[in-house]
């Protein structure tokens, strides 16, 4: 039987590998590494969250190739400029997080800040399911034609 201090510090161990995981995925998704975001990625993984088209409009993935081409997608719409972490809590293979990001479109090369606030759930260490909704209205801005 483990004593409350070997608990704390196995709870301790796996909230770092979490934080690890979810800030290695943040990065490759910054970098346009796709590819790599594979290995990160549950091959049931199901990705939702917001977009605009013309309106806002819901995104849902599912399964790690469809996931891996909603990224890919993102990238050919924005590239990222930069990320600041406004908050970070996780809790068991759970995360919630609110990101203010950058993003540049490439089509006209514009400039806009968007808020994210996104929610991540872990498998075994593999990420099952992710979450994001950002600004609306930033996003709008950002890809209005």
């Amino acid at each position: 039987m483990l004593t409350s201090d070997a608990n704390n510090q196995l709870a301790s161990l796996d909230r770092e590998l979490i934080e690890q995981r979810v800030r290695a995925l943040w990065e490759l998704r910054s970098r346009g590494e796709v590819t790599s975001l594979a290995s990160l990625l549950a091959h049931d993984c199901v990705y939702s969250g917001k977009t605009w088209f013309e309106k806002p409009v819901d995104v849902r993935r599912d399964g790690r190739d469809a996931c891996l081409e909603w990224a890919h997608q993102l990238n050919a719409m924005v590239q990222h400029v930069e990320t600041e972490i406004l908050y970070l809590i996780i809790e068991g293979e759970q995360v919630a997080a609110c990101r203010r990001m950058r993003f540049r479109e490439r089509g006209c090369g514009r400039i806009e800040e968007v808020i994210i606030c996104s929610y991540t759930r872990f498998r075994g260490g593999e990420i099952v399911e992710i979450v994001e909704y950002p600004d609306t209205l930033a996003v709008k801005r950002l890809l209005a034609n």
